[in-house]
């Protein structure tokens, strides 16, 4: 049973990769190498350095986020789910099809005794609400940003193609946070003693309390209030990135396209937005192409050549997001004393450990357990 399994991985693995070329090559095809590569060499990386540190920063938000959807768990400090959430971005930058989640989520259950099961809800809660506050910057930004005037290459076909998948992530992101909500209330109950029972006797009771341990992960749902928390708290996290996307334009004089700052804001807001949004859909490895490609889109509709907006997108996403949070999250899997064949090993559900790592050891005291 090991050989499919292996192949499998290697298939999802291929799979990313062709997606990641495929929207690559378009990206390619769309603009004029020359120029892109001048811009690039001509663009101001003074505004790099404080970039990469907010978005530092928003990673540290997240980590305050999480903590918040696993206090009914357990209480974990952030300074020991920061290092955590770091690997899990590291491996979803480095995994195809979002396997970082699965790393972050077992990880998480090694070092703090939590289920791997209720952490890795958790991770779906915090991407639904992603997916919620990314779509009410679309909401905000837009109709703004039409009554501006500052779209400029647009068409009643692009317009067609931006209403259908505005309806798509819309329908996705709800109809996952209402799943969600309804699994996590005391209705769910009946539904879940008739899913177990379609199950074989024999599996029966595992089934029943990887469910429950999941449904665990889910309690932040139970009430408006804590919802609301929760979407308070996601929207500093992509403030934060915004905050990127702005120094990055200032380096590449983006905002010069633009008549004011406010256009500029509210284009970078978009930008995040759809740029992220499309990285939801687990394909590609880091979402590198289809990230790209919508980065690059969303600006060339705006008015910026398509060179200028390539080269703006691929560096903010391999140089501003992608390099610095894999580096330190190397410098992380080093002083856990971990390995990347330890990650990939993380995104199967055997991983979980059967006896979970003291949830009061220190990072030295964890690394001289795990040598052991």
């Amino acid at each position: 049973m090991e050989v499919p399994l292996l192949d499998f991985k290697r298939l999802r693995f291929w799979i990313g990769i062709l997606i990641s070329l495929l929207f690559l090559v378009i990206l390619v095809w769309s603009i004029d190498i020359r120029y892109t590569l001048s811009e690039l060499k001509s663009a101001n990386y003074i505004y790099v350095i404080p970039a990469i540190a907010l978005y530092f920063v928003s990673v540290y938000f997240r980590s305050i986020r999480w903590k918040l959807l696993l206090s009914h768990m357990k209480d974990i400090p952030v300074n020991r789910l920061y290092p955590i959430v770091v690997i899990g971005y590291m491996a979803n930058n480095l995994l195809p099809v979002r396997l970082g989640e699965l790393v972050r989520a077992y990880y998480l259950a090694r070092r703090e005794s939590i289920n791997g099961a209720s952490s890795l809800a958790s991770i779906a809660v915090e991407r639904v609400y992603d997916g919620l506050t990314l779509l009410c910057f679309c909401v905000i930004s837009i109709p703004f940003l039409i009554s501006l005037g500052a779209f400029k290459a647009i068409n009643s076909s692009s317009n067609t193609h931006a209403v259908i998948f505005a309806f798509i992530a819309i329908s996705m992101f709800v109809g996952a946070l209402l799943t969600l909500t309804f699994m996590s209330s005391s209705k769910f109950i009946q539904f879940r003693i008739a899913l177990i029972k379609l199950f074989p006797d024999t599996i029966q009771s595992k089934i029943n309390s990887i469910l429950g341990q999941f449904l665990e992960g889910l309690a932040s749902l139970k009430t408006i209030r804590s919802q609301s928390t929760i979407l308070m708290f996601s929207i500093p996290v992509w403030l934060s990135e915004c905050g990127v996307y702005l120094l990055v334009g200032y380096s590449f004089e983006i905002h010069t396209y633009f008549a004011s700052p406010i256009i500029f804001i509210l284009a970078i807001i978009l930008v995040t937005a759809t740029s992220n949004l499309i990285t939801a859909i687990p394909s590609s490895v880091g979402g590198i192409g289809p990230f790209e490609v919508a980065a690059q889109q969303t600006l060339v509709v705006l008015g910026l050549n398509s060179s200028l907006a390539a080269a703006y997108s691929g560096f903010i996403h391999i140089i501003a997001l992608w390099l610095p949070v894999n580096l330190l999250g190397i410098l992380f899997l080093w002083k856990h004393n971990m390995s990347m064949k330890t990650l990939v090993d993380m995104t199967t559900p055997q991983s979980e450990p059967s006896e979970p790592y003291n949830n009061t050891y220190s990072d030295e005291e964890m690394r001289d357990k795990t040598c052991k």
